[in-house]
């Protein structure tokens, strides 16, 4: 998929679907050495990710949560109402068996494919914490979450794979979706400064222009002759940066900074769109 089209919610059930089949069929692939190892989210196993993949996906398909009770003490990670919310579907599968787990994930996303199918195109839609929401923005997002826990068992296996996927461009979407708050708020750059921000391994290279308006908000910007800070990065630094899975000085060295230094290495700092 081209990165600068926009998918259509019919095109999103069904970049979803394929997003969700190849976690499946990662996670399908994994021995039991894989399933152990450690992720780059902190506490949580390649299997724990499997485990949040389902249980988000039930959530969504207005299945009863566990009525389980984690040992907090145990879970030194598990912080916060967010971190402890999404830790007890974590926490209830463990100990059980891989093949178990795996086959959960298959009837889930079975169930969450027929329900998606079957829903009214207007059709209000609840967010995983039960805020109203658009189909197509839950998509975007349920589709970034099982493509970046995708990446994460990747990593922690060593096994590169799905950086082109549609999966991939609708992650990278939603994450520049985020730059015109992280330039204006987050940087707090002042009314009419301009950041250009370009990823320079996606396809022909991606790139955004955001600008601070005289309210104060951000908001993407015609292309200017002279930003007053241009980044350009590659898509994995970019998706470790946004995701969350690195800090800035990881990326020392592969990262072009041009303009202002001090906004420039802020705007590298504020770069992370999900915790």
């Amino acid at each position: 998929m081209d990165p600068r089209h926009s998918p259509d919610r019919d095109e999103l059930i069904g970049i979803w679907d394929a997003t969700s089949t190849g976690f499946l069929d990662l996670a399908a692939s994994l021995d039991d050495q894989q399933w152990s190892a450690p992720t780059p989210c902190p506490g949580w196993t390649a299997g724990d990710l499997v485990s949040h993949v389902i249980d988000i996906e039930q959530l969504l398909d207005q299945a009863p949560r566990p009525q389980h009770e984690p040992d907090w003490d145990a879970l030194p990670h598990a912080t916060g109402d967010v971190g402890r919310f999404t830790e007890v579907g974590v926490d209830v599968r463990r100990g059980r068996t891989r093949d178990d787990v795996v086959a959960e994930l298959r009837a889930t996303l079975a169930a969450r494919r027929t329900a998606l199918s079957a829903l009214p195109s207007d059709a209000e839609v609840l967010s995983p914490f039960g805020r109203p929401t658009t189909q197509e923005r839950l998509l975007r997002m349920r589709i970034l979450d099982t493509w970046v826990h995708e990446q994460d068992i990747r990593r922690a296996i060593g096994q590169p794979g799905g950086m082109a996927s549609d999966g991939a461009i609708v992650a990278l979407q939603v994450f520049l979706d985020g730059l015109p708050k992280a330039w204006a708020k987050q940087v707090g750059a002042p009314a009419g400064s301009v950041a250009h921000v370009v990823i320079s391994d996606v396809g022909r290279g991606v790139e955004a222009w955001v600008l601070v308006g005289e309210d104060g908000q951000g908001a993407m910007s015609a292309p200017v002759d002279d930003p007053d800070v241009e980044l350009t990065l590659g898509w994995d630094d970019f998706l470790t940066l946004a995701a969350g899975r690195a800090e800035p000085e990881s990326v020392h060295g592969r990262v072009h900074v041009g303009g202002s230094p001090e906004r420039g290495a802020r705007l590298l700092a504020s770069l992370t769109m999900t915790p």
